[in-house]
């Protein structure tokens, strides 16, 4: 049987439990009431009684073990009915050929037994107790069915959120598979100008280039980090994007002089728009500003990015900030805010996190100076 249909544990638990208090409470019942001057009518009571929950007890296995799996893995109405119907019946023989004694106690003396009188002749053999026999097993089997279908379908839950789990992963991981490749190939791309430039200027590149394949191998991966981290992993990517542009571009970063330790968010959320206001925004024949504001306002996080246009006509968009509004919406659902708007003469970037806390998520910093 398949993991998803064995039964559960806590159900296991609830079963015994209750079958344990059926059983004790007329061996509770015997100790209380016991009589030493007629210790064998006591005695075959609670024989009786356990013999009565014996065969419920019976019922109750069969159809927990084999009818039920019959009906909830199998689909099998038509078998789990004609199940059903067969130990019903074999419940009522059984119960019919053990019928119970009844037995009172005289006031003056206390060796009298009634028995149970034979039904009048062409009456049906079909007493009261048979009925109440037939109902409390049907409400039974009726009460393990519900049991069952209802840890069957928290079980069925657990999958379900398990498997979505693993899928937004999965999609997670892929999507930053393309980032990064992304990232690495514009980052070469800028290295390699400043070869022949200026060589002691590539090889200081080269060395955040390394610290920053750090963050892309260690952080990235996470579903959060810290802010503070990702600002610095942002300004070490703007110097090397500056030392590629000289004195053609002005960047002007605005963050707060003590980062918000505590405030977690999504890894390489900001570089793609920044890759973006680099390419949409320099221009090689007259200068250009890119402005980057990052703040905490009233529990969230705003990243504001605007940068002068070029002429070099471009489409808006590209692998990074598809991947990233992707990521977005993975990570965040309904709870952000992402404005672009081309305004004639600048682009303008509004993306609005929640401000989530370290203490919620596990984070690790391992990107470090």
């Amino acid at each position: 049987m398949s993991k998803q249909w064995k039964q559960s544990k806590q159900e296991t638990i609830i079963y015994t439990i209750v079958w344990s208090v059926f059983f004790l409470a007329p061996l509770i019942e015997f100790i209380f009431n016991y009589d030493p001057e007629h210790p064998f009518w006591i005695k075959n009571g609670l024989i009786d009684t356990w013999a009565h929950l014996l065969f419920f007890f019976i019922v109750f296995l069969i159809h927990n073990h084999i009818l039920a799996p019959i009906l909830l893995k199998h689909k099998s109405i038509p078998k789990y009915i004609a199940g059903c119907v067969i130990v019903i019946a074999l419940f009522q023989t059984a119960q019919c050929m053990h019928k119970p004694i009844h037995r009172h106690h005289d006031s003056r003396s206390r060796n009298a037994v009634e028995m149970v009188p034979p039904p009048p002749e062409g009456q049906p053999p079909i007493h009261r107790h048979d009925i109440n026999m037939f109902i409390l097993v049907v409400m039974m089997i009726g009460a393990n069915l519900g049991m069952k279908v209802y840890y069957q379908n928290e079980e069925e839950k657990k999958h379900l959120a398990k498997l979505k789990e693993q899928s937004l992963k999965q999609e997670l991981d892929y999507l930053r598979y393309q980032i990064n490749p992304h990232f690495i190939m514009n980052t070469l791309n800028n290295i390699h100008a400043l070869v022949d430039i200026d060589p002691e200027q590539a090889k200081d590149s080269i060395v955040d280039m390394s610290r920053m394949m750090r963050y892309l191998l260690y952080e990235s991966d996470n579903q959060y980090v810290a802010l503070s981290t990702a600002v610095t992993f942002l300004k070490k990517y703007l110097n090397l994007m500056q030392l590629r542009y000289s004195d053609n571009v002005t960047v002007n970063l605005d963050v707060p002089d003590e980062t918000h330790e505590d405030i977690v968010l999504a890894p390489l959320v900001f570089i793609p728009f920044v890759e973006n206001a680099f390419k949409h925004g320099v221009a090689y024949d007259k200068p250009s500003t890119i402005d980057i504001d990052i703040e905490k306002k009233n529990g969230r996080l705003i990243f504001h990015c605007r940068n002068t246009k070029n002429d070099i006509k471009h489409e808006f968009g590209g692998v990074g900030l598809n991947n990233v509004t992707k990521r977005l919406e993975l990570i965040y659902g309904n709870d952000y805010t992402l404005d672009i708007n081309d305004r004639g003469d600048d682009y303008d970037v509004l993306l609005d996190l929640p401000a989530r806390r370290k203490a919620d998520f596990q984070t690790t910093d391992k990107t470090k100076d």
